[in-house]
């Protein structure tokens, strides 16, 4: 959502990732609001699919309009997001984005808004094939999928947050991992705070 190397806003798991049964998830912690974080092992060695759930007395419908909503706006470390597709149910944009240390970073990124019943789905991923080629002078990150979920939950809603990243290049994954869990967290306590707070 925030746009960063690591996770970039964060879309649907990758299909060996989603393969996993649910108890190959591991609870990390618990946040002071609420968020509880789990993890399992990703595609590749050493990074770990995110999910992060919390709950907030929002409308289920509008916590999702305002979440996507987010997705309109580019914020640093992107400095140039151009729209290829820009529909009420899906966007697909580029991002180039800067970074320090390390190379530059571009993506295309698809999301789709799907609806199930009161249940609303942002699922979100990398769609190199709807971009244009790669830009001289930056990594491609070949990898972002997750998905936001905000479920009906008594007066109140669920928010279900997965989100697996990797940032390309030959950037080994213990140097990013503790910045993907960081970012995953922003972007449930920025959720939680366009609901009004968390429960």
């Amino acid at each position: 959502m925030r746009g960063s190397m690591v996770l970039v806003t964060g879309a649907c798991l990758v299909a060996s990732v989603a393969a996993l049964a649910d108890d190959a998830w591991q609870a990390v912690k618990t946040t002071s609001e609420g968020i509880a974080l789990s993890r399992r092992p990703g595609r590749t060695s050493g990074f770990h699919d995110l999910r992060l759930e919390a709950r907030s007395s929002a409308n289920p419908e509008r916590l999702a309009t305002r979440v996507w909503g987010t997705f309109l706006e580019a914020r640093p470390p992107v400095r140039q997001r151009d729209f290829l597709v820009r529909g009420s149910d899906e966007i697909v944009f580029h991002d180039h984005i800067k970074v320090s240390v390390v190379s530059d970073r571009e993506y295309t990124l698809r999301i789709r808004h799907l609806r199930d019943g009161d249940v609303h789905r942002l699922v979100f991923g990398t769609a190199p094939e709807l971009g244009p080629p790669p830009t001289d002078g930056f990594v491609t990150i070949p990898i972002v999928q997750g998905a936001w979920e905000f479920r009906p939950d008594g007066t109140g809603v669920a928010i279900t947050y997965t989100v697996y990243s990797e940032p390309g290049g030959s950037v080994p994954a213990f140097l990013v991992r503790g910045a993907q869990v960081d970012e995953a967290l922003e972007n449930m306590r920025h959720a939680l705070a366009l609901a009004g707070g968390g429960e």
